[in-house]
């Protein structure tokens, strides 16, 4: 494979990321873009940011549109797909990244907040992947990578939902891809550490940070672009091989 190949891995390819507007979704989308991507950005607050986004990804030279959308409603997250899916005419890849972590103790966590988290981190990659999942099948292929977290591996106190989501999104990932590898579907996940962005700045500061750093053998927190070259790779034909799979970009913190 030349080096001219190595650039455009996803040339020609339309993804569509979840939660686009900052963070991981953010890195991804641009990272998408630089291997040849035409993206589709679905923001639910960050409109600002996922305009940015998509300005930056039409500056490397493909197309963008960001679509707001709240992924727990699935009505929204089918009108997103369609509207992404008649302005690129398809939909080859997609990101489920959308995701919210609040910590509260087991005992204490009220049941809204457990359905908040399990709709918004698990139940919104349901809605995502039926609908993407049909245009995929109809033109024989498609992969779809979700970001889950070391902690859906682990566990952790103060997170089950989190814990519990994550966890399910793999889950979800080895079935689709036992449902549906023979017919070209490719289902994985990256299970990133503590990461550099909005959400991982609230551990990585402080005390608990302290912690969190020394049982890293790497000695460092990830950060964005870190996590977004495995998305790139899951998304690509590099990885061909790979279904139900979880890469792991966690600086050592968790060995599985």
């Amino acid at each position: 494979m030349t080096d001219e190949d190595r650039a455009g891995s996803l040339r020609g390819r339309v993804v569509a990321v979840t939660g686009g507007g900052r963070g991981i979704g953010r890195a991804v989308a641009l990272a998408a873009a630089a291997e040849g991507a035409d993206v589709a950005l679905a923001y639910h607050d960050s409109e600002a940011g996922a305009k940015e986004v998509a300005d930056l990804v039409r500056r490397a030279g493909t197309q963008a549109e960001a679509f707001r959308c709240d992924v727990t409603d699935r009505d929204q997250v089918f009108a997103f797909v369609r509207a992404a899916e008649e302005r690129f005419g398809r939909i080859d890849g997609l990101v489920n990244n959308a995701g919210i972590m609040p910590s509260t103790p087991f005992l204490e966590m009220a049941a809204a907040e457990w359905e908040q988290v399990i709709a918004t981190d698990l139940t919104s990659a349901f809605h995502t992947c039926q609908a993407v999942l049909p245009g995929m099948l109809a033109r024989g292929g498609g992969s779809i990578v979700s970001i889950a977290s070391r902690l859906g591996l682990a566990g952790w106190p103060g997170v089950a939902h989190y814990a519990s989501a994550k966890a399910g999104v793999i889950a979800l990932a080895k079935s689709i891809s036992r449902e549906f590898g023979r017919r070209g579907i490719r289902a994985n996940c990256v299970a990133p550490g503590v990461t550099n962005t909005d959400m991982g700045r609230t551990v990585m500061s402080g005390e608990v940070g302290r912690r969190r750093m020394a049982e890293l053998p790497l000695g460092r927190f990830g950060e964005p672009d870190e996590v977004a070259a495995c998305v790139v790779f899951l998304l690509s034909d590099a990885s061909s091989l790979l279904l139900g799979q979880t890469l792991n970009p966690n600086s050592g913190g968790l060995m599985p």
